[in-house]
């Protein structure tokens, strides 16, 4: 799925039709001399029109999604390939990792060297980065499946959930519109989005 694709389903469900004010900043420029290398096409499609202005919040079912906005964007990344208290590297950032943004710290990145991966989400706080997933198989799916979640969890029932003895279940309304919406977006990672839910 391509970024165009995506955004023309998005904008048939989002209030407004998007999710935010698009940056056509001309980034991918600026991020392939800083990587030192060319970025794949969908990357550089999106750095140049999609990507947002200013970070972003995408609701899930625990802390929100932050895609991050051009400003955010870069080689140097704090917490995660910066220290910025000493002004130095950590070195046990893989260098072909481009951080897109981060779910509770948890990075979302597509690695440079294996973009065929798609995208990766990691779990921080494993003493390596070698632990994860992959939620998407392009940008624009990953795009899509959260702006689908946020969506579901905010625009439907005042209580997006329900924690009972039937278990953790996302309310019907949001649910009817999402699961069947995920199954054809996200295809073979729809496991991955909706791992929260018990009615799913």
């Amino acid at each position: 799925m391509t970024i165009e694709e995506a955004f023309a389903e998005i904008r048939q469900f989002w209030p407004g039709g998007l999710p935010f004010a698009f940056g056509h900043g001309a980034a991918a420029g600026r991020l392939a001399a800083e990587f030192s290398r060319p970025l794949p096409a969908e990357l550089a499609t999106y750095l140049d029109t999609f990507a947002p202005v200013e970070d972003v919040e995408f609701d899930t079912v625990g802390n929100p999604l932050r895609l991050y906005g051009l400003g955010s964007l870069g080689r140097h990344q704090p917490g995660y390939n910066w220290n910025p208290v000493s002004n130095t590297p950590i070195d046990d950032w893989p260098a072909s990792f481009f951080l897109l943004g981060d779910e509770g710290a948890d990075p979302v990145l597509l690695d440079l060297n294996q973009p065929e991966l798609g995208i990766q989400k990691l779990w921080h706080s494993q003493g390596n980065w070698d632990t994860g997933e992959t939620v998407a198989n392009t940008l624009g799916q990953f795009l899509l499946c959260s702006a689908a979640l946020h969506h579901a969890l905010t625009a439907f029932e005042a209580e997006a959930f329900t924690d009972d003895e039937h278990g953790f279940n996302l309310a019907p309304q949001a649910a009817a519109w999402l699961f069947p919406h995920l199954k054809a977006w996200a295809g073979p990672h729809y496991a991955a989005w909706v791992a929260a839910f018990d009615n799913a």
